[in-house]
Parts: structure tokens; C-alpha cells; sequence
């Protein structure tokens, strides 16, 4: 049999593995799992199941994020290996794409857009700002957002005196 002309490389792997582990810690049969897909709008059926976790099949975008949904976990807990940090040193894990490994944890976070990985004397706030969607930000290097944020923090600050002015009234009324 001729080798296949684009395995699947270590992300690949990891995301095949993952989805086994979860399958397995749910307890659900491919059977089963498949009809979570179907409900959720991502059919797979039973023999491309099997074949992603065979390692015969890859999981594209639309494919991971519905997994990860009907596993009850975040595309993040499919992308990285399952590590224990705990153990001391973070151990490091293969990415595709990128020729060595890293640690783990250090992938976690750029997954979550909170910490650069390509270059890590990068100030993380502009990395945060530069791949976090505006909504999810918490600083905007540039200061395009300084106003909004402004905005948000005066809300805030209106909220809790409401609050606060709501809390002296049943206060007052207690005393009566």
C-alpha cells in the first residue's frame, strides 16, 4: 500500500487521541457519538468515526469545534495533548508546524490568544490585543479602545451605585 501522501502530523494525532479519551470518559460508543453529531448538525457517521481515531481520517475546523461540543470540552482539550504540569517541569508537546517542541502549558495559552509563542519576548498585552476578538479583550495595545473601555467602566461604576443605592433602601425598610 503506497504511503499516504499527507499523514497526519502531530496536532492531527493529539486531536485523534483526544477524541478517543473523551469518547471513552463519557462512555459512548461510536453509535452513540454519532448521534450527538447528527443532533448537533455535524453528521459522522459511525465509520468516520472510527477512522478519526484510527488515524484514517483528519478532523477539519468545522468537524473539531462540533466534537468538542458534543464531548462536553473546548477545542483546546482536543488540540493539546493531555500533560501533567504538576509533575514539575511543564513537559513539552509536538505541534504541527512547528519544528520543536513546546511546552504544553505554553501552548494552552497561545491557543487561548493570552501568550505569544512565536516570539516570546513579545509584550503579551499586544499579542492579546492583536488575536483576541475586541469583546474578549482586556487591553487594546494601540488605545482604540481606551474609550469603549471607558464606557464600560463608567456603566459599571452607575451599576453599583444603583446597587448600592437599592441595598440602603432595603435597609431602611428593615428598620422600620
Amino acid at each position: 500500500m503506497p504511503a499516504k501522501k499527507n499523514p497526519l502530523g502531530a496536532t492531527g494525532e493529539t486531536v485523534r487521541a483526544n477524541v478517543a479519551r473523551h469518547r471513552k470518559r463519557l462512555d459512548l460508543s461510536y453509535a452513540d457519538l454519532a448521534r450527538r453529531l447528527e443532533s448537533a448538525g455535524r453528521p459522522i457517521p459511525v465509520l468516520g468515526l472510527s477512522r478519526i481515531e484510527a488515524g484514517d481520517r483528519r478532523v477539519d475546523a468545522d468537524d473539531l469545534v462540533a466534537l468538542a461540543y458534543v464531548l462536553e470540552v473546548n477545542p483546546h482539550a482536543l488540540l493539546v495533548p493531555l500533560i501533567d504540569i504538576r509533575a514539575g517541569e511543564p513537559e513539552s508537546v509536538a505541534v504541527t508546524g512547528i519544528s520543536d517542541p513546546v511546552p504544553g502549558e505554553h501552548l494552552w495559552q497561545w491557543l487561548d490568544g493570552s501568550r505569544p509563542l512565536f516570539n516570546p519576548s513579545e509584550d503579551a498585552r499586544a499579542f492579546t490585543g492583536r488575536t483576541r476578538p475586541p469583546w474578549r479583550r482586556t487591553v487594546d495595545p494601540d488605545g482604540a479602545d481606551r474609550d469603549a473601555l471607558r464606557r464600560r467602566l463608567e456603566e459599571a461604576q452607575l451599576a453599583i451605585l444603583s446597587v448600592q443605592q437599592v441595598m440602603e433602601e432595603v435597609l431602611a425598610d428593615g428598620d422600620d
